[in-house]
This record gives structure tokens, sequence and C-alpha cells, in this order.
């Protein structure tokens, strides 16, 4: 299987189409797409997926060997998160992620800047050059009290929030959230830790992967809230009492909110 150009990147099969050289062909191609547009600085990031940061890390030596400024996210990190670091550098952006896909795949995003995707057809790999220097970029508290700073205001009700993270890169956010709000609401989270083999299920909250979530808000007392998260937390799922699941968007739109998924990782903290 060889690498599929994506609306905003590549995605493959690992060992297979999805290669480190392969990689290093496509970081090198966007490597050239941004100088050619006057881009100096460009941030990298990956989710939790087996060898997602010795990837991340490889596209970043390629990039750094191109004469651009690189900087490295530290850690699993979210996609909003990596979008928020493109804000706060103004800068271009590589993402190592699967998304919702099985274990064995992984991709890449690729973003002219913030909000600007660019599809892998417009990417033009191109042999690396030797690594260059890349710095390590850590963004996480001033992303957690952006995302404070957001739900501050709120009415947040006493109630429990039941979190599956999925073993993807948004386990641990929801949780600093409450704690720096001081919100009276309980936090039960199920696969909280990144896993690269997703604790056996593809990080995909359909309702199929989600049942011992929907047994639980069965049986919760309520107020209670689930939230689902998939591989790279982009995506949001609301499981209500009763176990009846609903789409994230459905609710931001609701409730009249952006469907960032910074804004659904904040806002979920409301129980009621």
């Amino acid at each position: 299987m060889e690498l599929v150009a994506t609306q905003d990147g590549f995605v493959g099969e690992m060992a297979r189409g999805f290669t480190f050289q392969a990689l290093g062909e496509v970081a090198a191609g966007f490597g050239k797409r941004l100088q050619a547009e006057g881009i100096p600085r460009v941030v990298v990031g990956h989710d939790a997926r087996f060898l997602a940061r010795e990837m991340a890390e490889h596209a970043a030596g390629v990039l750094g060997g191109l004469g651009l400024e690189v900087h490295l996210l530290q850690g699993p990190a979210p996609l909003p998160l990596f979008g928020f670091a493109l804000r706060a550098k103004e800068a271009a952006g590589l993402y190592l992620t699967g998304s919702r896909r099985p274990f064995a795949f992984q991709g890449v995003k690729l973003r002219l800047g913030p909000g600007r995707l660019l599809p892998g057809k417009e990417v033009a790999p191109a042999p690396p050059p030797p690594p260059g220097p890349f710095a390590p970029l850590e963004a996480r508290r001033d992303y957690l009290d952006h995302l404070r700073k957001s739900a501050q205001g709120l009415a947040l009700k006493r109630g429990v929030v039941y979190l599956d993270a999925m073993g993807g890169a948004g386990g641990g956010i929801l949780g600093q959230v409450l704690k720096r709000l001081e919100a009276p609401v309980e936090l039960r989270e199920l696969h909280p830790l990144p896993h690269p083999l997703f604790y056996g299920v593809a990080p995909d909250p359909r309702p199929e992967h989600l049942r011992t979530l929907r047994l639980l808000l069965r049986e919760a007392k309520p107020p209670a809230l689930g939230l689902a998260l998939d591989g790279d937390a982009d995506r949001a799922i609301f499981v209500c009492e009763q176990g009846k699941i609903i789409d994230g968007d459905h609710v931001m739109a609701a409730l009249g909110l952006d469907s960032h998924a910074q804004g659904q990782l904040a806002r979920a903290t409301v129980v009621g």
C-alpha cells in the first residue's frame, strides 16, 4: 500500500506505505513548499501511535536540515493543542496522526498556517537533506490556561463526567482544566494513558467502541455526562444518561458554540 493523499496530508499503513523514508520525503517536499511561500517557521507534533515520537523527530530533522526554524511539541499532543501552538508561534505545521484509524495506520496532517490545510496532492515529495536542528516546544501549560479562560463564566454544576480518551492524545487535558477551574465536577477517566495499540480498539468513538462508557452512563446517578475522544482528540462524542450518544458537532451547534476541539474540551465540563 502506498501513501494516500488526503485533504490535508497523507495516510498509509505502517511499515508498508508509511515509513521513515516516505515521511522524510514528504517532510522535504513540505519544507520546500514552505520556503516557496516564504514561511520560515514550523511546528511539528504527534499523537500517541507506535513510533510517532521517533517519526516526528525524523520529520523535524528534515525540516531543520532545510534551514527552517523548527519547534517540536513535547509528548503526545492533541490536535487542538497543535493548532494552538501554530497560532502562538505564527507557524506552519506538520502533525503525525492516524486520527480514528486502527493502530496499524499512521498519517501526517500539513498546515501552511493556523487553519490553512495543505492537500497531499499539492505536495511533491523530495529527497530529504541531512538532518538539521530543531528546538523542543512545551505548550501544554499555556494551552491549559487558554482552556481555563475559555471556560470562565460558565455555570459549572456539581456532577460526574466520565471521559474515555481511548488511549489517544487527549488524555489528561480535561482533568487539569477542571482542577484549574476548581469545578465541582468529579472526573472519572477510562483509558486515560496514551497507548500505541489503543487498548485493542480503534480510537474511533463509535457506539460499538464505547460499550463500557455507555453502560456506566446507564447506571450512573444523575447528573452525569460521558465524553469520548478520538485518537488525536479533534472529535468528541457525548453520552447522556441512559447511554444515548450525541455527536459533538450537534452539541456545539445546539449551544451556539465553535466546534473546534479546544472549545469541546473546555465546555465539556458543563454538567447538569
